[in-house]
């Protein structure tokens, strides 16, 4: 179920989450997930250092891309009383010429949004990547301009292997993204009809 009275307090809700537009005010919940190596392997960047590095991340790409493209990482947060911070998954915009982070505009017939996620490890193992990945893949076959998802996974990120996999999607090629010259796999995710 989505409430979308703005882009800024756009919320999807699952039944153990609630997935909102990201704000400076969530780094210091979401340092613990970007200082972790082993989670930012996975994601194919080094880990920061500081809670301004997690808020500089958040001003500049995560709420950047909802105001570009219209789309972005939501925060995935438990729906209980007592609301946690689990980490974040949302959407961004890859060009395909050279799999590298674009925007809509630039990288024009060459677009293609990913679908991503990445947990705190410690909520790993609660299924909340898989459900919040399925809630953002409907809500992103509703928007007119989304016609294929793809995600990028290392190939040493057995997780989320198991959640693309979960989800539907299947390996369909291995590219090396141009910015992080690592291996990488596109798993398709099936249209949803």
């Amino acid at each position: 179920m989505a409430d979308e009275t703005s882009p800024w307090k756009l919320r999807l809700y699952t039944e153990r989450l609630c997935l909102r537009v990201p704000a400076s005010q969530d780094a210091e919940d979401l340092y613990d997930l970007f200082a972790d190596a082993e989670v930012m392997q996975g994601l194919g960047k080094e880990p920061v250092s500081a809670v301004e590095d997690v808020r500089a991340m958040i001003e500049e790409g995560m709420i950047g891309g909802w105001r570009t493209d219209g789309l972005g990482p939501f925060i995935l947060e438990t729906a209980a009383t007592d609301r946690q911070v689990v980490g974040q998954a949302g959407l961004m915009i890859f060009d395909t010429r050279d799999w590298t982070p674009s925007t809509w505009a630039k990288a024009g017939s060459h677009a293609q949004p990913e679908l991503g996620w990445a947990l705190t490890r410690a909520h790993w193992g609660h299924g909340y990547a898989t459900e919040a990945a399925a809630a953002i893949r409907d809500w992103a076959h509703e928007r007119p301009n989304i016609d294929r998802l793809v995600s990028l996974i290392s190939p040493d990120n057995v997780r989320s292997q198991r959640v693309a996999e979960r989800l539907g999607a299947i390996p369909t090629e291995t590219v090396t993204p141009a910015h992080s010259k690592r291996t990488t796999v596109v798993w398709t995710h099936p249209p949803i009809v």
